[in-house]
């Protein structure tokens, strides 16, 4: 009944609009008054130890990192340099949103940010071009999806701090493939467009001009060669990675690139302090409402019928597939990821699934939600940056989205695509 009562009241309340740490929030409310022995001070001791752990303190740092890089002109030098790496291509500026997207997913781990950021610049120069606004809408969003699958990703660290046993650095690893991968179908998609519909190429750089955007674009790319490489070295843990890399972005947008003054940071700190207090509100309350789950004992429970019932890994990884596409249109990836992980892992073990592979399964599956309605918040983002309604974006956005998941399917199936390099490093087995 308690279980019930826990579904049934937050779907209403997300159904009635309410936010989502409100609503989860809420809705462990009324659930606990139905157990014996649980009372508020139970719900709030659960909230701060969900939150007070400190690993999540690299959130914040990347956070405040992403921020400082969205607004001190990182965005618009990535493009720039992504025009000299593949300006030549069919398709150009589409392929350009495709290689910057990549590059700034390495630098942010935010979809929105990508949208915000790339999409403000890159839709109305293609538009001016001749792409139709729909299609660039819709390959700036779906672009977009590489911010939380290429390190660092907020996402995995959710999911690492989660599961308990799983190395943020290990997920970090076996991300890259995967989000490399997205950006290189969106640009095969790129192309055909390109080659049926879109044949102007750009104008040709000068050489000198050539070397001044790799070089000026290289500096904002460092920040994850900052990340990777000093976890993967052991010179600092994931949260040492974050601060670091907060500190590498302070520098290079305030005294290197001088587009952020220091007056400017009262503000970008605030900003921060905002969208931090959004994300450890959410991880709080999804943290009760997950040890509910887990105190009703529904993991078990499931584990001993409904998971006996499938017998296949191959089925389970597809029934899982799609049950997370599901989830990520209605649930945010934080508290799905919060919520769902401990329902999961006894599958992961029955069937021998690795928790890096299950963490890089459920991370991308989930960044897909933000790009489809009703709840995606970075397609959202694209509309009104795009300035375009829903059913404008739906009929470009589907033959994209496709295209991803295929992808989606090969990193499922196929582990070992990816999974060599953590392994490389002797971060997994």
């Amino acid at each position: 009944m308690t279980l019930i009562i826990l579904g049934l009241a937050f779907i209403l309340l997300v159904a009635l609009g309410m936010p989502i740490s409100f609503a989860v929030g809420v809705s462990t409310v009324f659930a606990t008054l139905l157990l014996p022995g649980v009372d508020n001070a139970t719900i709030v001791q659960r909230m701060l130890t969900g939150i007070n752990t400190f690993p999540l303190l690299a959130v914040i740092f990347f956070v405040f990192a992403g921020t400082l890089m969205a607004r001190g002109g990182i965005a618009r030098r990535l493009v720039l340099m992504a025009e000299v790496l593949v300006g030549w291509l069919p398709g150009s500026l589409a392929q350009i949103v495709c290689v910057a997207s990549m590059f700034f997913g390495g630098v942010t781990g935010s979809a929105v940010a990508e949208v915000s950021s790339i999409g403000a610049m890159m839709i109305p120069a293609m538009e001016k071009d001749g792409y139709s606004r729909r299609f660039a809408t819709a390959i700036v969003l779906t672009a977009a999806t590489m911010g939380p699958i290429i390190p660092p990703s907020i996402g995995m660290i959710v999911f690492a701090h989660v599961a308990g046993n799983v190395s943020i650095a290990a997920l970090f690893l076996a991300g890259v493939i995967p989000g490399v991968m997205i950006g290189l179908s969106l640009m095969i998609a790129s192309f055909i467009h390109g080659k049926l519909y879109h044949q102007k190429i750009l104008p040709k750089l000068e050489p000198r001009e050539k070397v001044r955007r790799i070089i000026d674009g290289v500096a904002g790319v460092f920040t994850m060669v900052i990340i990777l490489g000093g976890i993967i070295s052991g010179v600092f843990t994931a949260t040492e990675a974050g601060a670091a890399a907060a500190v590498y972005a302070l520098f290079l947008t305030v005294f290197v690139y001088r587009e952020i003054k220091i007056s400017d940071l009262p503000e970008i700190i605030w900003e921060c302090c905002v969208t931090n207090a959004v994300v450890m509100l959410l991880i709080a309350t999804c943290s009760v409402y997950a040890w509910i789950l887990t105190y009703e004992n529904l993991p078990n429970m499931l584990a001993d019928n409904f998971f006996n019932l499938i017998h296949s890994k191959w089925a389970c990884l597809l029934i899982l597939k799609l049950f997370l596409l599901v989830v990520g249109m209605f649930v945010d990836m934080t508290p799905a990821l919060i919520m769902l992980v401990p329902m999961l892992l006894p599958l992961a073990v029955k069937f021998d699934i690795s928790l890096v592979h299950l963490g890089l399964i459920m991370v991308i599956n989930l960044s897909f939600g933000l790009t489809t309605p009703p709840v995606g918040t970075a397609l959202f983002v694209a509309l009104k940056v795009g300035r375009i309604s829903m059913e404008k974006i739906i009929p470009p956005l589907l033959p994209l989205l496709a295209c991803m998941c295929v992808v989606l399917l090969f990193v499922t199936y196929v582990p070992e695509v990816y999974m060599w390099l953590p392994r490389s490093f002797g971060l997994v087995k």
